[in-house]
Parts: C-alpha cells; sequence; structure tokens
C-alpha cells in the first residue's frame, strides 16, 4: 500500500511545484517584455534626436524637425503634444518647447559652442506602446520620462 499511496503523493507535490514555477516564468517573460518594448523606444527617441540633430545643423526649421520627428516615432505611435516634446538649442539661442511634457534642457550643464545644435527630446514613459502592467510588482513607469539629447556642428 504504501507504493500507490507515494506516487499520489509524489503527483501532487510535482503538481504544486509546476504552479510555482510557472507564475514565476510567467511573470520574468512579462518583465522581459516590458522592458524590451521600453529599449526600443528609447532607441527610437535616440534614433529622431539624432536625425532631428543633421537636419537643424542644415538649417531645418521647427516646424519641418517637428514633422521630421513625428514621422520618425510614427511606428512607435508617438507623437509630438502630449506624449513627447522637444526644444532646438542652436548656440547661445534656445527655440522654444514644442510638445507637453516639460523638462529642463541640458543647456545649463553643457553648453554649446557658437556654430554647434543641439536637439533634446523628451518622451513620456505612459505613452501608448510601453506597457505598465507590472506596476504593482514595484515597475512602474508613471511620471517616467526618456529625455535624450544630440547636437552637431553646423553644415
Amino acid at each position: 500500500m504504501s507504493g500507490p499511496r507515494r506516487r499520489r503523493q509524489t503527483r501532487g507535490v510535482s503538481t504544486i511545484e509546476l504552479i510555482l514555477v510557472l507564475v514565476v516564468l510567467i511573470l520574468a517573460t512579462f518583465v522581459s517584455l516590458q522592458f524590451g518594448i521600453a529599449l526600443i523606444v528609447k532607441q527610437a527617441v535616440a534614433h529622431a534626436a539624432t536625425v532631428a540633430t543633421r537636419e537643424a545643423a542644415k538649417g531645418v526649421g521647427v516646424s519641418e524637425l517637428e514633422c521630421l520627428i513625428n514621422r520618425i516615432l510614427a511606428g512607435h505611435q508617438i507623437t509630438i503634444g502630449t506624449n513627447a516634446s522637444f526644444v532646438l538649442e542652436e548656440g547661445a539661442v534656445v527655440h522654444p518647447q514644442v510638445g507637453t511634457p516639460t523638462f529642463t534642457p541640458p543647456t545649463v550643464t553643457v553648453p554649446l559652442d557658437s556654430d554647434e545644435v543641439r536637439v533634446t527630446l523628451c518622451v513620456n514613459l505612459t505613452a501608448h506602446p510601453i506597457l505598465n502592467i507590472l506596476s504593482n510588482y514595484g515597475i512602474d513607469y508613471t511620471n517616467r520620462k526618456f529625455i535624450i539629447s544630440s547636437a552637431c556642428a553646423h553644415e
């Protein structure tokens, strides 16, 4: 009698172990998914800032930069406005911020030479493509932003 009884107990323990391991694996999958999406968005923001800086160095205006940044970030459903903003700096001239999320451009900490241009792009992490599914577990993107700057010399 001890043989079949032991097998039933082993099956019960195996089921509990499987459930515990599955919970951890599902949580790890969601963490990986959330961080992966955030990294993809960060890379897109860095690319948009770099391209906008190159175009600003060629003399493109603020409204054309807004269209360019919107076109680059469109694949991630982010637009300049409520989800994103940017500032163009040309030497000592700081153009007004375009978009809603407020931030401080790095003019104070890293001044530009007179022949340099810098575009600083700010994207709110509670924008559409970012999943905030793990906020109950301490991984919360609420009120967080990516602020990325790119600078180069005038052409």
